[in-house]
């Protein structure tokens, strides 16, 4: 996410500055894929309405994508929303507006079919306290209860009881360890103590059995995590596990089908100069991490732009100029068919109902005139 887009570190560089393919079998009787081979394809569709990064997409219960806030470049940030219709591949300006202008926010869509807006910047100064949800049957925002703080570069997550659990960030001094509870039926916040270690531009990840794995992130201004721990719902407690074998944040990881976690990419605290290839993959069954093969591309700012496909493999559409996927049978990536043309940073990644993928927005590096710019293109990863 945006995290002061990083603010310390984007706004300040805004300011200054295919085929598909099938499984072939090695010598060990192992699917595989040849180096040359590629796997699905990307091909750009419409644009949006406005250009934008570090904005949120949430799919609806209807199909569609609410497409929410972000922004252009520093001082243009945007309280308007598109919605994606998957069945003509349009977008349309939503009817309604959010309450303010988000950036660096998260949107969780609850069980009842609404979405959850939580923080992010509205301007450059500090962080939001507040919160909103938009309903899907009457299209409008509306303004609830503030959370207990000054959130931007959280994670927020729902849980099986329909809970959603907002943990860290940066509040425009520190980053945090507190943590807290959203409960939908009083659309209330309460706190309910403290991480590990202070995060900000983390990961979050439900586990098969409800548990929340939060790994990686920045604890202090320049020092990056390799720890993670644990969220228990049962007991409002966290946990630590083993560390990762890297430091690592703005970062990505998901579940995959076989209840092991995917982390991959993000930097160290060198940011633009230290972008890993590398990624490691967490066995919740012996609270470890094992490293894995590497990425095609380097890769960081690119929370939330990875999807699990139905057969298991995982799309991966943000960070470069190219997409690629992960084989969990093989530990390996391969490429996709198609490119972007530029390294979509802070862009989203939603899965949709056909089992297409919807790549949209992000920036790329820009120039030293005018700092990075966001893109109102957006893509389709179709197999």
């Amino acid at each position: 996410m945006f995290y002061q887009f990083c603010l310390s570190a984007v706004l300040a560089i805004f300011i200054s500055f295919a085929a598909n393919c099938s499984a072939q079998e090695n010598s060990a009787g192992v699917a595989g894929f040849q180096a040359t081979q590629t796997y699905g394809k990307i091909t750009e569709i419409g644009k949006l309405s406005e250009a934008r990064a570090s904005h949120t997409a949430t799919r609806l219960k209807n199909g569609k994508i609410l497409i929410a806030g972000g922004m252009e470049r520093n001082g243009v940030f945007f309280n308007d929303a598109d919605i994606f219709d998957p069945k003509t591949n349009n977008f349309a300006q939503a009817k309604n507006k959010m309450s303010i202008k988000r950036v660096s926010h998260t949107a969780t869509l609850l069980l009842d079919g609404k979405v959850l807006l939580v923080g992010g910047w509205s301007n450059r100064d500090v962080p939001e306290m507040s919160a909103e949800i938009y309903d899907p049957q009457t299209e409008k925002f509306t303004s609830i209860k503030n959370a207990n703080r000054r959130r931007s570069g959280h994670t927020a997550t729902l849980l099986a009881n329909g809970k959603v659990l907002i943990t860290g960030g940066f509040d425009g001094k520190e980053n945090l360890s507190e943590a807290e509870i959203f409960d939908s039926q009083n659309n209330s916040f309460t706190l309910i103590g403290k991480m590990r270690n202070a995060r900000a531009v983390h990961t979050a990840t439900k586990l098969a059995d409800g548990r929340i794995l939060l790994v990686g992130g920045e604890t202090n201004r320049g020092q990056i995590l390799a720890s993670a721990e644990i969220f228990d719902p049962k007991t409002n407690n966290f946990s630590l596990t083993k560390a990762m074998n890297v430091v690592r944040y703005k970062h990505d990881s998901i579940l995959l089908k076989d209840n092991r976690v995917l982390v991959f990419g993000g930097s160290d605290n060198r940011d633009w100069n230290g972008q890993y290839k590398s990624a490691e993959i967490f066995d919740a069954a012996t609270n470890e991490f094992k490293p894995t093969g590497e990425m095609n591309s380097a890769r960081f700012k690119i929370e939330g732009t990875a999807v699990l496909l139905k057969d298991g493999k995982v799309f991966i559409g943000g960070g470069g100029e190219s997409a690629e996927v992960f084989n969990p049978l093989t530990n390996t990536f391969i490429k996709t068919t198609g490119e972007f043309g530029t390294p979509l940073h802070y862009a989203t990644v939603t899965l949709l109902d056909d089992e297409r993928a919807l790549i949209v927005g992000g920036y790329g590096n820009g120039t030293r005139e005018t700092g990075p710019i966001s893109t109102d293109r957006a893509w389709i990863f179709k197999l």
